[in-house]
């Protein structure tokens, strides 16, 4: 559900890009799309070609307001806000609840909706990133699913489980603070990482093992938090077929850089698997497979159409 207006390029077919979406009732991930009518998904199953028309310039992606019963409504921006950096306006930040959601354990500020939300079971994660690192990170239940498929990990697991989120924010600061395990990632080198290949997933797995292993005996220590209902757990993350193909195609160096700069461009792609918001693309039959960051089309105009037949194009309106 939206509010107020968004008027971007008037005349023109252009949506606004959120990223990509995942949901556990749909086979397959999706480019959220928004303008003051309403959300559309753009699918990005395996094999789909797209052509896309991406705007120069950014805007504000709104903000999300928490109903009473801990479901999240999204808003579109009242003013339509260009931007400079980052995803939301002054206005916007302000309006947000979902901001109180990563201070709550601390602070003990929260509006009711988010409450709510909050007092769901939370899980503790482990994921490690196609460069090497690992960071600590937390899901309820209702995104166990689509909180790790979104982050773009290679090898995850849950570690860790409790029965509201401020509590497992608690273990998760404690994570940070003993082990040293961040709780960010930039985006970028996400990407970067899968077009470099220093690691393979085998390499990777062990890191992966290694950090689970050091926070269970870290949690395993610690008393008090018996008084939190915290459980250790051991449950590895099951990638979609979808993420699987790029994980493959990193494992045997197949996925090169994206070459082409991307805002202000016509982009002619064919979708090969989709990896957090990374997806993995090619020109069509015998081109070169290339990672691009959809995060680079969030907060971006888009206008989709389908690219039709790219086997006679080559590489070059891709790249």
């Amino acid at each position: 559900m939206t509010e107020g207006t968004f008027d971007i390029e008037r005349g023109q077919e252009k949506q606004l890009c959120h990223g990509i979406v995942f949901s556990t009732s749909e086979p397959e991930p999706s480019l959220r799309l928004l303008r003051d009518s309403g959300a559309q998904f753009e699918p990005l199953g395996l094999g789909r070609t797209l052509s896309l028309d991406v705007s120069a310039d950014k805007w504000c992606l709104g903000y999300v307001r928490m109903d009473s019963d801990g479901s999240r409504r999204s808003f579109v921006c009242p003013q339509g806000q260009r931007l400079r950096t980052g995803t939301q306006c002054s206005g916007c930040r302000r309006r947000d609840e979902t901001k109180f959601m990563h201070h709550f354990h601390t602070t003990g500020e929260a509006p009711e909706g988010l409450r709510r939300y909050l007092m769901q079971p939370h899980f503790l994660y482990v994921a490690s990133f196609a460069h090497g690192v690992t960071k600590v990170g937390t899901t309820s239940t209702s995104s166990k699913f689509t909180r790790l498929a979104s982050q773009g990990t290679v090898i995850a697991r849950y570690v860790a489980s409790a029965p509201d989120g401020a509590a497992i924010r608690v273990i998760e600061d404690l994570v940070t603070e003993q082990l040293r395990i961040t709780q960010q990632v930039r985006q970028k080198s996400k990407i970067q990482g899968l077009a470099r290949w220093d690691f393979d997933e085998h390499s990777l797995r062990e890191l992966n093992d290694a950090a689970a292993q050091r926070v269970h005996e870290l949690l395993s220590q610690q008393r008090s938090l018996e008084t939190y209902g915290v459980e250790l757990l051991d449950e590895p993350f099951k990638q979609p077929s979808y993420a699987r193909t790029v994980i493959d195609a990193w494992t045997e160096r197949r996925i090169h850089p994206w070459a082409a700069e991307v805002p202000g461009a016509h982009l002619e792609l064919r979708v090969r698997g989709v990896l957090g918001q990374g997806i993995l693309a090619d020109a069509g039959e015998g081109s070169e497979a290339r990672i691009l960051d959809a995060a680079e089309l969030k907060t971006r105009a888009l206008q989709v159409r389908p690219a039709g037949d790219l086997q006679v194009k080559g590489q070059g309106s891709l790249f």
